[in-house]
């Protein structure tokens, strides 16, 4: 049998006593040692709790995973990890895999940086949107960090942005480097998510004894000193008033220093229906124009995209932004049909 035990936050002293029961009566116990930092005290402290040899693993240990199933077809093994087990999608993995051989598994929960930086904020968990993990390797594109950030924003919704933390070099990416990166990436893709005053919240060894949460504008917060890892940052999107007053109260951040990130954020569909209604209109005043001049009459067909242009706009402005963009896509495609069937030359 295959046990995942989550260790929490807190170190050694986290584990549950149901995962330490499972740890003691296992023949084999592997610690995940890549997905967070724990400490070579925190390690033998654990190994004293449970009584047994603990083998540390990395992340192409357990992507492999054929040891660990091979052996967990014959005995019962013990994968212990950080947070809780079920967050990193390699033990997801890990665990398909091991039931697709008829290997029964088994997870004992534990508390993960995802439940916890609600709690330690006062940030609502329900307006938390997607997380996403910054790496400096470029593993994951500044692109899709940007683009899930945008994402949440443009839904009020939080962002944890989870910082690179690599076991076997030591490396961790740190806070100061991380707020660079996203100032980086809104030179790059100009949406109006970051610049100095961008409101954030960096978070430092979450859990332990030594456990630090800065608040304020990029601007105040780029130079400050975290030390030592894990880090995570969050991107608030729109706050509930009592959210503001938890990060006044618990974190003791001025209040001109708490803004609302989303209210600056356009989505996409809004600035790309905006231009292309403009343009299009543009196009259908040249194009009336050219008509007269060449005596073509095309008055019904000109008159049905002025419709969809302001079928566009109207949609645009209820929220329904897919609607927006098909009927602005359909005067566009009407009007440069008379283009393809060489009645008309559309000057876009």
């Amino acid at each position: 049998m295959l046990f995942f035990i989550g260790l929490g936050l807190h170190g050694a002293k986290g584990i549950p006593l149901i995962g330490l029961d499972i740890a003691k009566k296992a023949e084999k116990v592997y610690l995940d040692v890549y997905t967070s930092p724990i400490t070579k005290d925190e390690i033998d402290s654990l190994k004293d709790l449970i009584g047994n040899e603990i083998v540390r693993v990395g992340r192409d240990f357990i992507e492999d995973g054929l040891e660990i199933i091979n052996q967990a077809k014959q005995k019962d093994v013990a994968l212990i990890a950080s947070g809780d087990p079920m967050v990193a999608t390699t033990h997801l993995d890990l665990r398909l895999r091991a039931e697709k051989y008829g290997i029964k598994t088994h997870v004992i929960h534990n508390s993960s940086i995802l439940c916890a930086l609600p709690g330690e904020t006062g940030l609502h968990a329900y307006n938390f949107g997607k997380t996403v993990t910054l790496m400096k390797s470029g593993l994951t594109p500044s692109s899709t960090v940007y683009e899930v950030i945008h994402e949440n924003l443009i839904r009020g919704l939080h962002t944890i942005i989870l910082l690179e933390y690599d076991y076997s070099t030591g490396f961790f990416l740190k806070p100061n480097e991380a707020l660079k990166s996203l100032l980086n990436m809104e030179r790059d893709f100009r949406q109006g998510i970051f610049d100095d005053e961008t409101f954030v919240i960096v978070t430092s060894r979450i859990g332990s004894n030594s456990q630090l949460l800065h608040g304020g504008k990029i601007g105040s917060l780029i130079d400050k000193d975290y030390s030592e890892p894990p880090h995570a940052i969050i991107v608030p999107g729109k706050l509930h008033f009592t959210e503001i007053d938890a990060l006044k109260t618990l974190l003791k951040i001025d209040e001109d220093q708490i803004t609302d990130n989303s209210s600056k954020v356009k989505s996409l569909a809004v600035s790309m229906v905006k231009r292309y209604a403009m343009n299009t209109r543009k196009a259908l005043s040249k194009a009336r124009e050219k008509s007269e001049a060449e005596k073509k009459n095309f008055d019904d067909l000109f008159e049905n995209i002025e419709c969809y242009i302001s079928d566009a706009e109207r949609f645009l402005n209820m929220g329904k932004f897919e609607l927006a963009i098909l009927s602005i896509g359909y005067a566009e495609g009407l009007l440069d049909s008379l283009r393809f069937i060489k009645e008309l030359e559309i000057e876009w």
